[in-house]
Order: C-alpha cells, then structure tokens, then sequence
C-alpha cells in the first residue's frame, strides 16, 4: 500500500467586507504587518504550525496546514480574534481549499527516460539537463505531478485530499502498467 503524506494544505475564505490591516495589526498582539514588504497581515499558529494571512478585503488565506481540521481549526481561531476586536464577520462564510500538496515514496529507483516514453507524451514534461523530475500533467483535472528518479512522488494543485490521493494511486497504476513498479 502507498504511504500518501500531505504537505501542505492552501485554503482561503471571505469572511467580511474590508479590514483596516493598520488597526488590526495594532490590536492583535501576535500579528505580524510590514506593508512596505507584503500588503497582508500574518498570524502564525504554533499548534498546529499554521500561518494565516489576513488581506485587506476581508479574505483569510491559510497554508501550511496538513490535515483538514487544522485549517478549519486556525480559521476559527482568526475569527475569533476579529471578534474580540468587534470586526463583523459574515455569517456562513465558506472556507475553500485552494491546493494540496501531497507526496509519496515508492521506494525505488525510476528511470524517467523509459517512463517519459511509456506515458502519454502531451502530459509529460522531462527535460533533465534543465529539471531532475518528470512533470506529468493530469488530463481531466489541475493536479501536477512530479515523479524523481529516487522514486519520490510529488502532486500538487489538487483541490482536496482525496483527489491528490486519487493522482497519485492514478500514477502509481501506470507506473505498474509500465513496469516501472
């Protein structure tokens, strides 16, 4: 059985209609604000190890995140600390996830060249004198994958857990079909 490892997890949600990041980088103690180097204010959570970017539109932008709960976790815990503060926040706001990045080990060497050659050319992408992996791009859905010849695995741009779990089982049965596993 593949051991999938999630990463990252990058969600968003719009919880009110405009901030004043000044007044709330004064108000909230632990965020961090430097508009001369970023125009969103941050806050990083230490459990779980999260960091959520408040923007001046009234969205939240979560990453670092590796479990689903986690995200929802630090999201409440921001809107908590909007709340304090007497910031309005919508009802029912919806968090939506904007990337997931995952990854596996399939605990051997690849031999990309051969790979490359077996799969369908106008998904693939080797170059190795200018990248080490082998970038296969999805058909019918966002996800990337990158597969090294270490036979690490990594797929990015999947919108949930379950479709990055779905890519990479997907790349796992080529690679068997191939020969290559």
């Amino acid at each position: 059985m593949t051991v999938i490892k999630i990463e990252n997890i990058v969600a968003h949600t719009h919880v009110t209609d405009g901030l004043d990041l000044e007044f709330l980088s004064e108000k909230i103690h632990d965020a961090s604000y430097n508009p001369d180097d970023f125009n969103g204010l941050s806050l990083k959570y230490e459990a779980p190890k999260v960091a959520v970017i408040i923007m001046s539109s009234g969205n939240l932008f979560c990453t670092g995140a590796k479990k689903m709960d986690d995200v929802n976790s630090v999201i409440k815990k921001t809107v908590s600390k909007l709340k304090k503060i007497k910031i309005s926040i919508n009802k029912g706001y919806k968090i939506i996830t904007e990337n997931v990045v995952a990854s596996t080990d399939f605990e051997q060497e690849m031999q990309l060249s051969s790979i490359s050659r077996g799969l369908i050319m106008q998904h693939v992408e080797y170059e190795p004198e200018k990248f080490p992996g082998l970038i296969y791009k999805t058909d019918d859905s966002c996800e990337v994958l990158i597969l090294f010849s270490s036979g690490k695995l990594v797929c990015t741009g999947a919108k949930s857990i379950n479709d990055a779990e779905k890519a990479i089982n997907l790349m796992k049965e080529k690679l068997t079909s191939l020969g290559a596993l």
